[in-house]
């Protein structure tokens, strides 16, 4: 049989297989209809050879594509033998027939048809391109042999998530193999999560229990003359085999349109990349993309034989903050926890493991892309070659090298044989470290660190207009159990991102730099420019050792700004040696001094003591000949988890539901009061001037409002920081028996939490800080260009009172989240009925007094509509704070019941205070008395249980959306 026709006949047998599913099983008669129609369009040759896309079941052949010239791979320096393969060739051997048992018909077409004009590129498998098809041998050894493929993006659209560059996984890297079933070899992701000893009974229990999954079955094409199966890959690739199109909805792997991008193969590794279109309607509009018919998306397989070293594990301990690999064993003797958990890292071993400090035997080699600026080359060296202090504590001398890629280099950075360092203009303003690892091992094999250059741009359009969720955002999301729960519900299934945590370090770099630039300018316009290239050099490090970090296994470390005082932090005899913080795995916002005062470094420039300790756990070689047999030696490593510059709290530590109040993003000393004070300090003699310091001559207005924003931000951060005082825990997480470590939880001192409300009533509740200068409202101009990239302000000038309103709202949000008024409950039963506590009663009580002080003591002398007794912002602020506490006092929220009945207290007694207070006072501004009528009654309806909340109510302003009853129902 002619092969294009038997191939035809092969794609008729996979349209109907594929129709099929989607027919009723017992509809019959249909099915039997798409067999003969892809029967009669096999034999047609309507169907093409290569496969189409969904939305165009008729699509044209897709475009012949030279392939590629190999480049000199890292294990050879062999190019693959590259031959074209005539028709006939080697036809006429015994194993290229086969045999279908009857001696006379061959079983499979003849190997010199099926592959005829193909190229042959020889390396781990020996490929074979024609156009746009891909036929592969698949030789004995290499069936049901682990295999690691490795996704990622060469190049993308410039929209998260998909950005050149950016590793892709969903969940575990995937481990595969080949395995012949009857005439098909199929591919098959082995499911790695479950295991037990082998030959144990145990390992049956396993096997029945947990299953791997089939991703592919591809027909054997032919045999070649080896006797390999030879099978055609192309409905692999070209398809979406990376899951794409979960993150764009609406879109479609187009085959018709897709073509390969790059074929390689080497002795241990296969290079793949696939130009892939993915269709729609055309309905979507995305600013990256010139057509959204047609978004075409490089993707980069590499794949090898998942290596096998003598590489041994190492178990993790939950005190040092380590990506781990966890898997479920069986036959764990410990059945209380099944689970074997261990750290991510590379496999180092000593060139001479007798020697206390000796080279590694391969070292870890960070390639510099050749696409990274000139100018910014060094601080990224640097930043890498950092880590060599803390792996010459480990035992390991120069462990990290760095090398420049050259101009003229033919690899690819997506190669899993190279670790790279990358420079991407994708326009988000972001840095990441992924790698990739063993999920049996834990051994990491890959790392690619990417930098996006748009971190550097620091005044920004998003610092013009603020929204209630991006304020949320940049304070830790939802603080309640409820919208955190549906938060994570709505996030499910997007996190993509592998080993990195999603890192957002460098999202918050560029509003450090814009402050860091506004301070040095306002505190000496002489020497701003050289300090702001200072201040942007070290960034640049730091960002570099933080990543590079993660891609050594580490995880975040959000304690590590708790080591020094705020004014350690400008001695830079101490920071030099240690950093500003006790981990480059913080993410810690600039450091900036007092007008007045030393300024210290701008950044982190080494790693620091934590980090130190975290290398020393996972690489320093320590007596064992087992995992389990190293236990004792790095116990002892982590039972120093008590000193203070080792304390460790990562993502999962620093949610808005988490309770730990020096458990930060973006802060920086001991005490986050401490720190809210300071910023509140330097913020405020910054407001003056604005315009004249920040708004070149000639140039538009907008960087003003980008200041005033960013300044209102970086001061509203910091007081919410401080916030998270209140009913707070400090967590640890000491074992027993560790020096010093406190208990895992321990309350926040009363006579903190008190401090920290007298400093929110006068920094956030008052009007006083946000007495702006009136002239400057009228030039806080929003950008005006109308164009693709940007997007329209609702409103061209900025919204005053809804801007301030939304800060006091979000810590008005975390001071009575029903989780913040819970903890307070519960700890008056964590502290001796001895020992001073800081209690629920005390919290409402002083929030009340504080956010209604006029009700009490009204101002004396004459008001006016122009001046008012109660000015607009308090106003604002005290609908806020009674509409949440209309919702505890109704029992519409989760807080106690206790809560409930206080909160309905505070209500009696400020009704009772605004009747003897209204009749004092007759003489008052017309919005105060207003705004106190209607407060009194409406106090009065919520305390006589007439009223009923707007079902769509919440967060500040929903007071007056209440819809009340009339008198007497």
């Amino acid at each position: 049989m002619d092969f294009r026709l038997w191939q035809s006949w092969q794609q008729g047998q996979n349209v109907f297989n594929t129709w099929g599913n989607f027919a009723p099983s017992q509809n019959f008669r249909w099915r039997s209809t798409l067999a003969v129609g892809a029967l009669i369009f096999g034999l047609a040759g309507i169907l093409p050879a290569t496969y189409a896309v969904a939305d165009n079941p008729s699509p044209a052949p897709a475009p012949a594509v030279s392939p590629a010239t190999p480049p000199t791979s890292p294990a050879t320096t062999a190019k693959p033998d590259l031959n074209t393969i005539k028709a006939g060739d080697d036809d006429s051997s015994d194993d290229a027939k086969g045999s279908d048992g009857d001696g006379d018909k061959p079983k499979y077409p003849p190997f010199g048809n099926v592959i005829k004009d193909a190229k042959k590129i020889s390396g781990l498998l020996t490929l074979y391109k024609r156009e746009n098809q891909l036929f592969a041998e698949i030789p004995g050894g290499m069936l049901n042999k682990d295999l690691i493929m490795v996704i990622s993006i060469a190049k993308g659209i410039g929209q998260q998530p998909l950005l050149g560059g950016m590793s892709w996984s969903f969940g575990d890297d995937s481990v595969l193999q080949f395995r012949k079933v009857d005439d098909t070899i199929r591919i098959i992701r082995r499911n790695v999560r479950f295991t037990a000893d082998a030959n144990s009974p145990e390992k049956n229990a396993v096997g029945h229990a947990y299953t791997d999954s089939v991703l592919f079955s591809l027909p054997i094409a032919t045999m070649a003359p080896s006797g390999a199966p030879v099978v055609d890959l192309t409905p692999v690739f070209m398809s979406d085999f990376p899951q794409i199109s979960m993150v764009l909805p609406g879109f479609a792997f187009a085959a018709n349109k897709s073509n390969w991008a790059l074929v390689k193969s080497y002795p241990d590794n296969v290079e793949l990349q696939v130009a892939a279109t993915y269709a729609s309607g055309g309905n979507q509009e995305i600013d990256t993309v010139a057509d959204s018919r047609g978004v075409t998306i490089h993707v980069h397989y590499s794949i090898s034989v998942l290596p096998s070293t003598g590489y041994r594990p190492r178990l993790a301990d939950d005190r040092v903050g380590y990506f781990l690999t966890v898997q479920k064993d069986y036959s764990h003797k410990n059945e209380e926890d099944r689970f074997i958990r261990y750290v991510n890292r590379w496999d180092l071993q000593k060139a001479d493991p007798g020697a206390d400090i000796s080279p590694p035997k391969k070292p870890i080699i960070f390639w510099l892309e050749k696409t990274i600026p000139y100018k910014f080359r060094k601080p990224i060296r640097d930043g890498i070659l950092e880590w060599n202090k803390a792996f010459e504590k480990a035992g390991f001398y120069n462990a990290v090298e760095v090398r420049q890629q050259p101009d003229n280099a033919d690899w690819e950075p997506e190669d899993i044989n190279y670790n790279t360092f990358r420079w991407i203009t994708s326009s988000n303003g972001f840095a990441m470290g992924p790698s990739r690892v063993n999920p049996l091992t834990g051994q990491i094999l890959d790392a690619d660190i990417i930098f996006d250059a748009d971190f550097l741009q620091s005044w920004k359009r998003e610092y013009e207009t603020f929204t209630p969720e991006s304020i949320a955002a940049m304070t830790g999301g939802p603080n309640d159990l409820r919208g955190y729960q549906l938060f994570m519900k709505q996030r499910k299934g997007l996190d993509h991102l592998s080993n990195c945590q999603d890192c957002q370090l460098s999202y918050g770099r560029g509003m450090d730099m814009a402050f860091g630039g506004a301070m040095l300018f306002a505190k000496d316009p002489a020497l701003a420019e050289a300090e702001k290239e200072k201040l942007m050099m070290q960034g640049i490090k730091e960002i570099t050792m933080h990543e590079v970090g993660h891609t050594l296994g580490l995880r975040h470390n959000f304690k590590s700004s708790t080591v020094y005082s705020l004014a350690d932090l400008h001695d830079t005899s101490k920071t030099s040696e240690t950093g500003l913080t006790a981990s480059v795995m913080d993410y810690a916002p600039v450091n900036i001094a007092q007008k007045d005062a030393k300024q210290g470094d701008f950044y982190s420039t080494t790693i620091g003591p934590y980090d130190m300790w975290a290398i020393e756990y996972g690489y320093k070689p320590v007596s064992g000949n087992s995992p389990e047999g190293e236990l004792p030696e790095l116990k002892k490593i982590a039972a120093r988890s008590g000193e203070p510059a080792l304390a460790y709290s990562t993502d999962e530590d620093t949610r808005g539901v988490d309770p730990d109040p020096l458990s930060n993003r973006f802060d920086l000393g001991k005490d986050p009061l401490e720190y809210a004070q300071n910023q509140a300090k330097l913020i405020s003699g910054l407001w003056e001037g604005v315009v004249e310091r920040m708004v070149p001559e000639g140039e538009g207005y907008q960087k003003a409002r980008q200041t005033f924003g960013m300044l209102l931000s970086k001061y509203g951060m910091a007081m919410f920081m401080a916030s998270r005082n209140i009913g707070g825990l400090y967590v640890h997480r000491g074992h027993k028996g560790d020096k010093d470590a406190p208990a895992p939880f321990v309350v926040v001192d009363a006579n903190k939490q008190r401090e920290t409300l007298k400093m929110l009533d006068e920094q956030v509740f008052s009007d006083k800080p946000f007495s702006f200068p009136p002239v400057l409202y009228n030039y806080l101009a929003s950008t005006r260009w109308s164009h693709w990239g940007t997007s329209t302000p609702l409103r061209t000038e900025l919204a005053i009172h809804d801007t301030v309103a939304m800060w006091q709202e979000r810590i008005l949000s975390q001071l009575l989240s029903p989780l913040t008024l819970e903890r307070l409950y519960d700890s008056e039963l964590r502290i001796s009925r001895d020992e001073d506590a800081f209690t629920v009663a005390e919290l409402l009580k002083k929030l009340t007094s504080s956010i209604f002080s006029e009700v009490d003591k009204l101002p004396d002398g004459e008001f006016t509509d122009r001046k008012p007794a109660i000015s607009s912002l308090r106003r604002n602020l005290q609908r806020q704070y009674l509409d949440r506490l209309t919702k505890i006092a109704l029992g519409q929220t989760d807080a106690p019941n206790d809560c409930r009945s206080l909160a309905q207290l505070e209500l009696k007694n400020l009704n009772e205070r605004l009747t003897k207070n209204l009749a004092a006072n007759p003489k008052l501004d017309s919005y105060t008395l207003a705004h106190l009528t209607e407060v009194q009654s409406y106090i009065g309806k919520v305390l006589n249980a007439n009223v009923q909340l707007n079902s769509g109510g919440g967060g500040g302003g929903g007071l007056f959306h209440l819809l009340l009853g009339k008198e007497g129902e």
